[in-house]
């Protein structure tokens, strides 16, 4: 195994610098964005996720979104106070509440997916589409996430 000194380690190399540096970039993006529709980036994805599914529970939303129970119940919390979600029996357990979409959630969860593309156009505007393509393939690799598993 070769040793790599500090001397020889550079940030543009490492895939862990690049990959942070290209996420603060998509969050501070997204957050512009989003700040001009109303929403705050902690609720996004629970909105989006919603957006395509409701009338499921906390636990379900947060393995979707890999997020921790807590965050997911800070996130749900966050979504009924700004009235875009409301907490419903669950008619299949007493003791669990499924979270559906208001109205308002509804048309704010439809503007998202615009949001998002042109985000991700601006970010990846120096790729070609297979350029683009082949990155998302490489990442759900990495991730663990197969595309045939994909939820479209």
């Amino acid at each position: 195994m070769t040793q790599v000194t500090l001397k020889d380690h550079r940030r543009q190399d490492s895939f862990g610098f690049l990959i942070q540096t290209i996420a603060r970039t998509l969050d501070a993006k997204m957050k512009m964005e989003l700040q001009e529709v109303g929403v705050d980036i902690r609720i996004f994805a629970n909105l989006m996720m919603l957006g395509q599914q409701d009338g499921i529970n906390q636990r379900e939303i947060g393995a979707r979104l890999n997020f921790p129970e807590y965050f997911t119940s800070r996130n749900v919390d966050a979504l009924v106070e700004a009235g875009y979600a409301e907490r419903r029996p669950d008619p299949e357990s007493r003791r669990s509440l499924l979270v559906y979409l208001t109205d308002a959630g509804r048309a704010k969860a439809e503007e998202l997916p615009n949001i998002v593309q042109r985000v991700n156009d601006v970010v990846l505007q120096e790729l070609t589409v297979e350029e683009r393509e082949s990155v998302v393939r490489i990442l759900q690799k990495i991730s663990g996430y197969c595309a045939e598993n994909k939820e479209d």
